[in-house]
């Protein structure tokens, strides 16, 4: 067959390459079978990003809830989603029909699954952080997004379902064959059993379904298969040609590498050096998201440009502080400028109040008054 590491399956192999995939991920449904058949009833929540390998763990999961006899269809399974409001359009989108049609077709079909799609808080978001109170853009040495975009969002909402006195598992589309750092990241769950308590979440287990496919195994599966929801996964594949890129998982730790180099991820993610993804959405042909990564390159300049930033810190400490007051003034106005051109909600109208009631907070302190005179 024809792959490469994270790049769809354009030709499918032999047939007994298939027939031996097809059986391969018939065996992960039948592990789930029975684990969704067993006497706990601790509900499952199935992290879902909407890139190859979460669109097959759902695949999984759903077909193996539909296989269940209704009478044994107890468990609760809630498919957790994650929007950091910074997500690339192109993949957004498609994550929204995604989930919008298993959605229609678990309560169509009867099943007990809820799609659930968490955000930041209104004072965490990107643009509230960076335009309102001036932070400069993340880097790897200050990589302030990832926790406040992804990880607590995620984890506020397993938590409050542990809260409610009750244990969760957590299943996660991770497998040994994405990198060194997804495998570290599988294997720092694992245990004696596959069921393992997560390293960080109390009340939450980890189980990792189909974690020793290989990426052609999942292309192969996903080309020649279609979901138990209804619909194609081609557009899933043609998504990945244009944009050469790999998914990026549900965040629930800090193991997880930044998702903006070839894998989809935020539009603004400054931590890498190039948006690859991006980049090849543009050379496909979608010309309009080259403002996008002009906006990102500005982003970068910024905060490597200490006469944009203060000479203190926000704690009134000596250093290179946030953004300066004008520099963020010009920062929104040319973001609602891009926002107006591609037709597309960059930053809410929430955010945008937000981000001017900080500004006033900022206008009365005196640590910005003096910075003024």
């Amino acid at each position: 067959m024809t792959a490469t590491t994270d790049s769809p399956v354009l030709e499918t192999g032999s047939p007994e390459a298939i027939a031996s995939t097809q059986e391969r991920v018939s065996a992960v449904i039948s592990k789930l079978v029975e684990r969704y058949s067993a006497s706990d009833d601790r509900p499952w929540i199935v992290g879902f990003s909407g890139g190859k390998d979460s669109t097959l763990l759902l695949h999984c999961v759903y077909k193996a809830v539909l296989d269940t006899a209704p009478r044994r269809r107890r468990r609760a399974v809630w498919v957790l989603s994650s929007n950091t409001l910074v997500e690339s359009p192109q993949v957004l989108e498609f994550m929204r029909k995604q989930i919008k049609s298993v959605q229609a077709a678990s309560a169509a079909d009867g099943l007990p699954i809820e799609v659930h799609m968490v955000e930041p808080a209104l004072n965490d978001t990107f643009f509230v952080k960076m335009i309102g109170y001036g932070y400069p853009a993340p880097n790897k040495w200050f990589r302030w997004c990832t926790d406040r975009l992804k990880i607590q969002p995620a984890n506020q909402f397993i938590q409050s379902r542990v809260s409610q006195g009750t244990e969760v598992v957590l299943l996660l589309g991770t497998r040994y064959d994405e990198s060194m750092t997804r495998a570290r990241s599988v294997r720092k769950h694992e245990g004696q059993w596959e069921l393992n308590p997560h390293s960080s979440l109390r009340g939450a287990f980890v189980f990792a379904p189909i974690k020793a496919l290989t990426t052609e195994e999942v292309w192969e599966f996903l080309t020649t298969s279609t979901p138990p929801w209804g619909g194609s996964h081609l557009p899933l594949r043609e998504m990945y040609r244009d944009a050469n890129a790999g998914d990026c998982p549900l965040v629930v730790d800090e193991t997880t590498a930044p998702c903006g180099n070839s894998r989809f991820g935020c539009w603004t993610c400054t931590v890498v050096e190039r948006d690859r993804s991006m980049e090849g959405f543009v050379a496909a042909g979608h010309e309009q998201y080259r403002a996008l990564l002009e906006f990102r390159e500005h982003l970068i300049h910024l905060r490597n440009d200490e006469s944009s930033r203060e000479s203190f810190r926000r704690t009134g400490q000596p250093g290179l502080g946030p953004l300066k007051m004008d520099v963020r003034r010009q920062l929104l106005d040319d973001l609602l400028a891009l926002q107006g051109r591609l037709g597309e909600e960059l930053i809410s109208p929430a955010e945008v109040a937000e981000v001017r009631k900080i500004w006033v907070a900022d206008s009365k302190s005196d640590l910005f008054i003096r910075s003024d005179a």
